[in-house]
């Protein structure tokens, strides 16, 4: 066999790289990134494939929940009881009563998964997408009827507006870029509470109080609105509801906001009046606003601000993005026809959170379809049911019972707040299977526990081609080993033995792609046989389109609405607005007695997507322990040093992480890493793999009406309280 050289699409991040893979013998030797050269995560893409710890084989609970231990079955045998089980349930309870829940980009066919979960005829599946970039697409689809939030950094880009974000440990691509393009005068101003390395390099760096990030956006509005920096043409022909808008945006003075973002209004002036007046330019949030209480104006600000700077659509700004005109995307795959309005009005949290609801789905999509001609996804667009609200359902049967939850690539016990409150819910639910490729706390309290293929073991098909019209894939580079399987084998068998034969004639993934490059005339096999197993297709983007006959942004209006009609209709502030949060130092003084400390949780470590990647050698020893960020002055008056163990406390609970002396945080405010666990400790109870001991997610509080976002149901993870002690001992 020798040597031989492969290209695949990488999944260990959302970012999906080309990727070259060498092997020899068959055997994987090495791997190197061609979307991020020396990308860590890529590189460990051999140790994850031959790690001695990866499930192998399909495993049955014998003994009591946590107690690690397991009878190894066939895969037969392991499908055919899930199968009676889950009929059992929805025979008895309705088909609602059963959960998926599914996370993790190496996890790749998400609209399997939906197929599945429709054609059952549960409308509940859970997953990080509610926080997750996913919030500010949906925003966009209200008051657009396009998706814009994604960046397509040209050469014509001239300024760089992000917000809440930190390419420099996230998006690495992009961190790439913004710095060349820095080095030909890119102008760029950062919001974060934090001086992170892309603060570092940023033109202007505002220091928000967290939270905030919806006022400070609005006194930017005020700057822009007050000196007619606004582009007068587009917003006079294509933006609905100016005058309200104008209004609104006059309540924020930048003086009236100092105080509450404790960001200067000069410096409020001086970043507006350098978006607006820099062109063209790109406004950019992630998940650092989508994880606070007042979520969803602050993402309606993001949209806004490049519509009234004549930003939108231009090259070099945002644009307003297309599906692939011909592959079949996810909405033809994933069958939302098959779910009942019965049946949809079901979901959990719905009800409560009714931006998140069916009811909103539908409409968005019904416009987004007229608009582009194109079917629409539910599935990437986050699913649909509220976590929080589904962990209580299962733990008080209202408004009514889940009795069964399958959890594909998701680890929830780290990556859903109230980590107790998950564990009571997973503990109590009558039924559990997991679907991962190491076992994890989650899986020590599942029922089945199911060995998934990694990337190199399956092929993928970019997520790009549903949203906007970027089309990649990659064929697997080996065939699974032992008995793993990729997840479209799980859903698949599954399905045909639960009655939904008929609507899976694709035998394998493979084939399942073939169908969906049909329309352009390939097969799977023959789209990536040029480039030894990597294919890819990008028909390019237009721009103004508004300036082409006939042309409507996807809203009842017609128009850019800065006053959401859909908004309005069920019951929301059309406009976007600042509320304080409940349990501030303002808004609670008693709480912030005890509490004194905002708490910044979900911040990654570099070497680690999320929960992921905890069992590698080589990233333990270039980053063993958790770090919480502390300024040093308020270090030092706590009696803390650097390298210290302390204690974060919340009224829910404590965990232990090790202290960093940082300058760049402001000293009323701390920062700690999400995702902590560690896999070589005892994965039987109390310890679950070391789950509660820096497990971020442990003081994370999701209380329904305090702590989530009241239009989306966004879990607050950016503006808590807490208190930090040296840990003794």
């Amino acid at each position: 066999m020798g040597e031989e050289v492969k290209m695949t699409l990488c999944g260990l991040c959302v970012w999906h790289c080309p990727m070259e893979v060498r092997l020899n013998d068959g055997r994987v030797v090495g791997v190197e990134s061609k979307g991020f050269k020396g990308c860590p995560r890529s590189l460990t893409s051999p140790e994850l494939l031959y790690h001695p710890k990866r499930l192998n084989y399909p495993l049955k609970r014998m003994g009591k929940r946590g107690e690690n231990r397991w009878q190894r079955v066939t895969w037969e045998q392991a499908l055919d009881e899930i199968a009676v089980k889950l009929g059992e349930i929805r025979d008895k309870h309705g088909a609602e009563a059963v959960c998926l829940s599914v996370g993790g980009d190496n996890h790749c066919s998400g609209e399997y998964l939906t197929r599945f979960e429709y054609l059952f005829g549960t409308p509940n599946l859970m997953s990080h997408g509610r926080v997750c970039l996913m919030p500010t697409m949906l925003t966009s689809l209200i008051i657009s009827g396009w998706v814009i939030p994604w960046p397509i950094m040209r050469r014509e880009t001239r300024c760089f507006l992000i917000v809440g974000a930190n390419p420099s440990m996230a998006a690495w691509r992009l961190w790439h870029r913004l710095r060349k393009a820095k080095e030909e005068g890119l102008k760029l101003i950062v919001i974060d509470p934090r001086l992170t390395d892309t603060a570092g390099i940023a033109d202007v760096w505002l220091q928000p109080r967290p939270g905030t990030d919806a006022a400070l956006l609005l006194g930017m509005a005020n700057v822009i609105v007050r000196e007619r920096l606004y582009d007068r043409d587009f917003v006079h022909k294509w933006c609905y509801g100016w005058d309200k808008f104008v209004k609104r945006v006059n309540q924020y003075p930048p003086e009236k906001f100092e105080e509450i973002t404790w960001v200067p209004a000069e410096k409020i002036r001086e970043a507006a009046r350098l978006y607006a007046t820099t062109k063209p330019g790109i406004c950019f949030e992630a998940m650092g606003i989508e994880h606070a209480r007042n979520s969803v104006p602050a993402m309606q600000m993001t949209l806004i601000l490049p519509a009234i700077t004549g930003n939108l659509d231009v090259p070099g700004g945002n644009l307003l993005l297309e599906p692939h005109p011909r592959v079949r995307l996810a909405g033809d795959i994933e069958g939302s026809e098959f779910l009942s309005s019965k049946q949809k009005k079901k979901a959990i949290g719905g009800e409560k959170y009714r931006m998140f609801s069916w009811d909103m789905w539908d409409k968005v999509g019904a416009q987004y379809e007229k608009l582009t001609g194109r079917p629409f996804s539910y599935y990437y667009l986050g699913g649909v049911g509220h976590p929080p609200s589904m962990w209580r359902a299962i733990m008080t049967g209202k408004p009514y019972p889940i009795k069964g939850l399958l959890t594909i690539c998701q680890n929830p016990l780290l990556n859903f707040p109230n980590a107790k409150l998950v564990y009571q819910a997973l503990k109590k639910v009558e039924f559990s299977v997991n679907m991962d490729i190491f076992m994890t706390p989650a899986c020590q309290l599942a029922d089945y526990v199911l060995p998934a293929a990694g990337q190199l073991e399956k092929s993928s098909m970019g997520h790009g081609g549903n949203m906007w019209p970027l089309l990649e894939v990659g064929a697997k580079v080996v065939e699974p080993l032992y008995e793993r399987k990729d997840e479209y084998y799980f859903y698949r068998e599954l399905g045909l033995r639960l009655g939904q034969k008929e609507y899976w004639p694709w035998q394998t993934l493979e084939e399942a792609f073939d169908y969906r490059l049909e329309p352009l005339g390939v097969t799977f096999e023959e789209f990536v046989k040029g480039t030894g197993g990597y294919g890819f297709d990008n028909p390019g983007l237009r721009h103004r389109k508004y300036d082409e006959p006939g042309f409507r942004f996807g809203t009842p209006t017609g128009k850019f609405e800065l006053y959401s009609t859909l908004l309005e209709e069920i019951g929301y502030d059309p406009l976007p607005g600042y509320v304080e949060a409940p349990h501030t130092p303002v808004s609670d003084p008693e709480k912030a007695k005890e509490y004194p400390l905002y708490l910044i949780s979900g911040p990654r470590a570099r070497y680690h997507y999320h929960s992921q990647f905890h069992q590698i050698e080589s990233f333990r020893k270039r980053y063993p322990e958790p770090i919480v960020q502390i300024n040093p002055e308020k270090a030092r008056e706590l009696g803390i040093g650097h390298g210290d163990w302390v204690w974060i406390e919340t009224p829910l609970a404590r965990v232990k992480f090790k202290c960093a002396y940082f300058e760049g945080i402001d000293p009323r405010v701390v920062s700690a890493e999400h995702g902590w666990w560690y896999p070589d400790d005892p994965g039987e109870e109390p310890s679950l793999y070391g789950l509660w001991r820096s497990n971020i997610n442990a003081v994370v509080d999701d209380d329904l009406d305090d702590c989530c976002d009241p239009m989306s149901g966004a879990w607050m993870m950016r503006e808590l309280l807490c208190k930090v002690y040296k840990a003794e001992g």
